[in-house]
Parts: C-alpha cells; structure tokens; sequence
C-alpha cells in the first residue's frame, strides 16, 4: 500500500519550518538537567540558564544591528506590535498604513478612544505607502509612525529608506513591523533611523511562542503586563530558555543565509507565477515583483473561489490570506486598499515558498491546479 503524500507547503508567510539547528540548540534546554531560572541570581543553574538568554539577545541584536541590552523578548510579534504601539509615554498621533497587521490595526481604535490621534495612510495599487502621503501626514507633527517592513500577505516591500528620509529631523519615534522581511532580507535599524522593530520567531525557521520588540536606548516606554523586574521591568515574567535560545540561533542562521536564500528562492517564485499564467492566462499579480519579498506570490484567479477551490486541493498547503484574519468573515482588508473589489479579494491566493521549497514542489503545485482548472470546467 503506497503512502500517501504529504502536501506541498506553500504557507511560509504564515509559519516557517523550524531549523534543524534550531531544534538542535534548542534540545539542550529541554532536557531535566538544564532547569534553573534565569532570574535566579545566586546559584549556577540559574547563571547558566542567564547566559543562554543573554547570547540569544545577542544573537537577535546581530541580526539588525542593535545593541543586546536594546531586545527585548516577547511572546511573539503580536505582543511586540502592542508594545511598540501603546508602550511609548506622550503618544497624540500616530501615522501607520492602511494594510498593517491586525496586532497593529486591531489596537487602533482602543488609542482613539483614549484621544490619540491616528492618521491611516493609504497605498497605491502596488501596495505601497507614498513618501509624499508621508510627507503630508508627518508635517501633523506625529509621535510615533508604524510602517510594516514587508507585508504579510502580499510581500510587497516598503519604502522604509524614504520614510526615514522624510521623517528626517522630526521628533517623531519610527516603528517598523520586520516580521517577515528577515527570512530574506537584512535591516540595520541603524541605518533606517529606526526607534522600534518587531520580530517573531516562527517567521524566522525558530520557534513559535517567541518574539522580541528592538526598543532604542533611551524610550521612554511603559509596559502592558506588571508583576516582575524581568527585562528592566518592561516585560516581566520568567523568560522561557529553549525558546530565547530558538530564536538567537534563528535569527544567527538568517544573519549567515538570508541572501543566498533570497537567491534561491525568486527564480522558484517566478517560475510558479509562469505556470500558474499557462492554466490561467488572466491571473492578475497582486504587487509588484521588484517590490516583493522573494518568497511571496499573491495572485488573484478571477471568477475563482479561492477559499473553496483550496479546500479541492488538499494535496497543497497554502491560503488565501494572513492566517491572523482567517476567523474574521470577509475580504482582504490588504487586497481592498489596493483597489480591489470584494469579489477579486475572494479570488486571491497566497503562496509562501520559503528555504525548504523545491522546483518539483512548484511543479507539483502547478500541475494541481491545472488538473483542478480542467475538471472545474467541465
């Protein structure tokens, strides 16, 4: 009896595979013999325990050039996400785009109703926030802009160097959501001018449960949960070692590969996108690809049924959107600032290839949905 195939995951913009090195790092402190806090202060279980945490901050740092003591661990990108949006003292206005994600669009309207400000930012059809719709918004004076780095959807890119340059001398705190940019890309908050950065973990080949918020020396930030001097107070709890350990090794292997990855994957990418074009002769690309993370190919199938015609393809694991809205009924709200109309945001698919990904996977992958295409027509 011939076993069955495991689908084709084609989801790497809603979770990634965890690394073999990852796995292997982390089993260390999995074990009965690596318990100690790494809060404890006056035994070697507990020092032991501290120093993993500490090479992991330091690892997280390396990857976007921070300093270790400017990380802060979290539970994943979405916590970091709150803290960067309600954690700064003094907020009156907030400039973010229309096409976030729901960690920071969903917290909106609980700040408007505390009498912040909150200016959303359109896109163009590409996806892409305007610098001179920045530049209009940001003569308002904001304290704090959140611009996602990439998004999650679409993997359209965004301008984060002309926002810096706009932003300028402004005295305003610039926030970025990286979360899916680094598996292929490398940022220097440095160089981009960047006061806050959120990571997570199960984006990077680490972990899920693990995230951390970059905050720059010198914010002056509160923070959502009390209870504990962990973290300078900043986020208290006991910090989980495997997990720490996860991410740092993560975020090394993305510092060593994140290029070569990116080399790899596009011509995969591209050469979906041309088969998927032979069954479907009017598939409309949703951003364009030189404004795209290398991994992504959002398409729209019109007259199809996404979300059903995915549910006839088992054999293949992909989606229709973010998997954080997938509870919520109705289109994109990505898709529809770009211009779509509800109709073509339900005929939209996501695929995520990402460094596991194969040509025989996208061929695999093409060829079922050719043969799905031939007998839907008939």
């Amino acid at each position: 009896m011939t076993a069955a195939r495991r689908p084709v995951y084609l989801d790497y913009m809603a979770s990634t595979p965890l690394d073999e090195q990852v796995r292997v790092a982390m089993r260390r402190w999995l074990e009965p013999d690596a318990v100690g806090n790494p809060h404890s202060v006056h035994h070697g279980a507990g020092w032991r325990a501290a120093e993993a945490v500490e090479q992991a901050r330091a690892q997280v740092a390396a990857l976007i050039g921070a300093r270790p003591g400017e990380i802060v661990f979290t539970s994943g990108a979405t916590e970091a996400n709150n803290l960067a949006l309600r954690g700064p003292i003094g907020r009156r206005h907030i400039i973010t785009s229309a096409i976030e994600h729901p960690s920071i669009l969903d917290g909106l309207p609980v700040l408007e109703r505390d009498g912040v400000a909150v200016t959303r930012l359109p896109v163009d059809p590409d996806g892409r926030v305007t610098p001179d719709d920045f530049g209009v918004a940001i003569d308002e004076r904001p304290t704090l802009v959140s611009i996602m780095a990439a998004n999650n959807e679409t993997g359209v890119i965004q301008p984060l160097e002309e926002i810096a340059a706009v932003r300028g001398a402004h005295d305003t705190l610039l926030h970025t959501d990286a979360t899916q940019i680094l598996t292929t890309r490398r940022l220097d908050v440095n160089a981009l001018g960047l006061d806050l950065l959120s990571l997570s973990g199960h984006k990077l080949y680490g972990p899920m449960g693990i995230g951390a918020l970059f905050a720059r020396d010198g914010l002056d930030l509160q923070p959502l949960l009390y209870g504990g001097a962990q973290q300078h107070g900043l986020r208290p709890g006991t910090l989980p070692v495997a997990l720490c350990v996860g991410l740092g090794e993560a975020c090394r292997i993305a510092a060593e590969r994140a290029a070569h990855d990116e080399s790899r994957i596009q011509p995969l990418r591209e050469h979906l996108f041309a088969g998927l074009k032979r069954t479907f002769p009017d598939v409309r690309r949703n951003g364009t690809p030189q404004h795209a993370l290398a991994g992504c190919l959002n398409v729209t199938l019109p007259g199809i049924d996404a979300a059903a015609m995915l549910l006839e393809l088992p054999e293949l694991a992909l989606s229709t959107g973010s998997a954080c809205a997938s509870g919520k009924p109705g289109p994109s709200h990505v898709l529809l600032a770009m211009g779509h109309s509800p109709q073509t945001a339900h005929s939209s698919v996501r695929f995520g290839l990402g460094r596991h990904t194969s040509r025989s996977d996208i061929d695999f992958a093409v060829a079922r949905f050719a043969s799905w295409w031939a007998q839907a027509r008939h």
